[in-house]
């Protein structure tokens, strides 16, 4: 008998991660819905038919830490097999019939939307929860109360739409990756090679690695610095360069870099052209 493939994501239903793995996954996986993302990862991390779909980066609030710390410590051996995508658009949801004297959202949404609530909403209180569908579900639980969440989950919780899109003038993208025991290849153009890096503590080191990503000519798209657990004032980082690892001098890039560090890890090499809007 065949494998069931099943692709974890954080729930409840609703959520913006939700939204994307139907799209991106479609019929082909069963979606399981997770509390959190570590959850997520250990589900992904017990069989190469699973896949952990988790945020990774949002333009108005940045990285996600707890994805990135995933990513550099190797938890659980999980590779990047796609980054893709999603273009939001928030909806403020609640009761036709009712005052708004309470607002849940997560604190994502609640920053992006700042201006407009301060112009709208000014006396409103704010309420974070742990993700926009859980907002929509505190909301239809409480009077006059709203939520800034996704308009599916306006359905999903029997709620209004009353404002449909909120800022959509500020783009608002969030990022996802899908990772795997055994990423598939799912097209031939990798566009984008990820990697961990832990420098040596010496004068120098970042320097040393910085330097070759010029000489090679190669795009170091993004750099972020984690500190590292029990030592203080040290630092690992997560850094996307463009382009796949088989090119010939991201592949000389790595060779040289891996010399000022003390451990280092390919975290995957994978297309990132793929965006969803809603």
């Amino acid at each position: 008998m065949s494998k069931v493939a099943e692709v974890a994501c954080l729930g409840p239903e609703g959520t913006y991660s939700h939204i994307i793995a139907k799209k991106y996954f479609g019929d082909k996986f069963n979606i399981i819905l997770m509390s959190s993302i570590m959850d997520v990862c250990s589900f992904a991390a017990e069989s190469p038919y699973r896949r952990g779909l988790v945020p990774v980066e949002n333009s108005s609030g940045g990285p996600i830490p707890e994805t990135i710390d995933i990513l550099i410590y190797n938890k659980f051996n999980l590779l990047i097999e796609e980054s893709i995508s999603l273009n939001i658009k928030l909806a403020l949801l609640g009761k036709k019939e009712e005052r708004i004297d309470i607002l849940y959202s997560h604190s994502v949404p609640l920053f992006h939307c700042d201006s407009w609530i301060r112009n709208n909403m000014a006396k409103v209180e704010k309420i974070t929860v742990s993700s926009t569908a859980s907002a929509a579900k505190q909301a239809s639980r409480g009077k006059n109360a709203a939520a800034i969440a996704s308009s599916d989950s306006a359905k999903i919780y029997n709620l209004d739409i009353l404002k449909y899109p909120i800022e959509q003038d500020v783009p608002n993208i969030t990022q996802f990756y899908s990772l795997a025991l055994s990423p598939a290849s799912f097209t031939s153009k990798k566009t984008r090679t990820s990697i961990a890096a832990f420098l040596k503590d010496k004068p120098g080191s970042l320097y040393d690695f910085l330097e070759p990503f010029k000489t090679e000519k190669v795009n170091l798209s993004r750099i972020i610095s984690r500190p590292i657990y029990g030592k203080p004032s040290e630092y690992a980082f997560f850094v996307d360069i463009n382009g796949d690892f088989a090119n010939i001098h991201i592949n000389n890039t790595i060779n040289k870099i891996r010399k000022a560090c003390s451990n280092f890890r390919i975290i995957g090499s994978y297309s990132a052209n793929k965006i969803y809007d809603l």
